[in-house]
């Protein structure tokens, strides 16, 4: 056999998948993570700031927005392995996720509440309320308050009041059950805010039952891989499943916006397959470099508008002024997450 038959033949068995190391965590996971983040911000970036973008950049950076598919389902796995491995009741687990989640937002909120180009509108400190509060999921002039991105908060808040309440029922059910109920569901909720009118209001539809199969199905890796399972993949069906996947949620989203509430399972499966796809390529090569990304994630989730904002305030005009103010923040934005970062952990020991 020639050096290039066996390094054809290596590259096709490549796998990419689930599996819990010997310190029972999800390596891919991480990457996930790494790669969602990334995208989402590179969006808002594009479609927020960087208005001198061609009109066909800006749409195909919509593609972004797919990411937080993979936080709720990143979430349902690691809460879920988590509560496996220590099962806990409704208290101490909004306990530790008021320490972890809560305080972190709600400072960013504070501060951004103290910057006048945060919010613009007169009922200010109703909005603060709304967040510290968390009534804000209920009341959509507040749902994009203090920043676009946060609507993301007020939907994994809604997973954490239910979670141990899931995974009661996760205990009746089998896996199929479980799985296949949860999508019943989410579509169910998809289709009623669609038929009612309501598709393009955020606190209906980013209620957490829209997304509630993501969340499960992250459950449902979480209990496979606890049972001593791995999930693998081959990397070139992952590369196809990712383009049939995202070329059918662009096709739904720019011609069949009727069919929009059945968006998410294509956009799921493309993005998700995409990022597997990646991660097989790049392997542990360039685990330091998506490590720490990964590891400031949600602080870098929460700054990068309020970042974004102010830096932009500057106003630069034409393509390539906006491109290099844009560079710099990001780069700004992520040095900031992990200033940030280390406030929370190390100085007020969140």
């Amino acid at each position: 056999m020639t050096d290039r038959q066996t390094d054809r033949q290596t590259d096709n068995e490549l796998v990419s998948g689930f599996v819990l190391d010997k310190r029972g965590h999800i390596q891919i996971l991480d990457f996930l993570k790494a790669f969602s983040i990334i995208t989402i911000v590179l969006m808002h970036l594009c479609q927020n700031y960087l208005k001198a973008l061609p009109s066909i950049v800006i749409t195909a950076s919509s593609l972004g927005g797919t990411g937080v598919h993979i936080f709720f389902f990143s979430s349902g796995c690691g809460l879920y392995l988590s509560y496996l491995k220590h099962p806990t009741n409704f208290t101490e687990f909004m306990r530790k996720r008021f320490g972890k989640i809560y305080i972190p937002y709600i400072l960013i909120v504070i501060i951004s509440f103290f910057l006048p180009w945060m919010y613009m509108g007169s009922d200010r400190f109703a909005a603060l309320l709304s967040h510290i509060f968390l009534f804000k999921m209920f009341v959509p002039k507040y749902e994009g308050s203090f920043g676009i991105q946060l609507w993301y908060l007020s939907t994994q808040f809604q997973f954490y009041f239910v979670f141990v309440l899931l995974c009661k029922i996760r205990d009746k059910l089998d896996a199929r059950q479980f799985i296949v109920g949860s999508m019943i569901i989410s579509l169910s909720w998809s289709c009623l805010v669609t038929v009612m009118g309501f598709g393009d209001e955020r606190v209906l539809n980013s209620f957490f039952l829209q997304f509630l199969w993501e969340f499960c199905f992250g459950m449902e890796v979480a209990k496979l891989l606890k049972s001593g399972r791995k999930l693998e993949f081959k990397k070139w069906p992952l590369f196809i499943i990712a383009i049939i996947g995202i070329s059918l949620e662009g096709l739904i989203s720019l011609k069949f916006l009727s069919l929009k509430s059945l968006n998410d399972i294509p956009a799921f499966f493309g993005y998700i397959s995409l990022a597997m796809w990646l991660y097989a390529v790049l392997g542990q090569d360039t685990k330091k470099a998506w490590k720490p990304i990964c590891k400031y994630s949600y602080e870098w989730y929460l700054v990068h508008v309020l970042v974004f904002t102010t830096i932009f305030m500057i106003g630069f005009q034409g393509l390539g002024r906006q491109l290099v103010l844009g560079l710099i923040a990001l780069i700004v934005s992520y040095v900031v997450a992990v200033g940030y970062w280390q406030l929370i952990h190390k100085v007020l020991k969140v």
